[in-house]
């Protein structure tokens, strides 16, 4: 009998809005959409046909429906470089999956304006080509004060 996967690539976006003294004042939990760049970024670089990635996690401020054929965020308005400070094995929908956690603080603006947020997105960077947007979410407006600090924690799932 020959074995057959299913499983596809999912994400998970985990927002935090932290006041000055370090108190989460807001926080959400979004599933997003892996854009078919992204995908096709990701056999690239499992091919060896592209190296060195460089990521940042985006956040902008249109909403509205997500298409898999995304490029950018409708209207980015800030972004930080990312770390990956876990890969494991953990359980998505009641099956084993890898899991990389993807994280990224943008610091406080100092605007008396606040951000008003409605997307974000992973944003992969390599050497000789143009920025790829590896997923997009969108999701109820977040406004983001001038004082808040904003940490952005996405789960890829593969």
């Amino acid at each position: 009998m020959p074995i057959k996967e299913c499983n596809g690539l999912a994400g998970r976006l985990s927002i935090e809005l932290r006041d000055p003294a370090g108190r989460v004042v807001e926080q959400r939990r979004i599933d997003n959409l892996i854009t078919r760049a992204g995908r096709d970024l990701l056999a690239r670089l499992f091919t060896g046909a592209a190296q060195g990635p460089e990521l940042r996690i985006a956040v902008g401020s249109q909403g509205g429906e997500v298409q898999p054929g995304d490029t950018t965020l409708g209207a980015q308005l800030d972004a930080a470089p990312a770390t990956i400070p876990s890969v494991a094995i953990g359980d998505y929908e009641g099956q084993p999956r890898v899991i990389a956690r993807v994280v990224a603080t943008l610091p406080p603006t100092g605007s008396a304006d606040p951000q008003a947020l409605q997307e974000a997105g992973i944003v992969v960077s390599l050497p000789g080509m143009e920025p790829v947007l590896y997923n997009r979410v969108t999701f109820p407006l977040v406004n983001r004060a001038g004082n808040l600090e904003m940490t952005l924690s996405w789960e890829v799932i593969f």
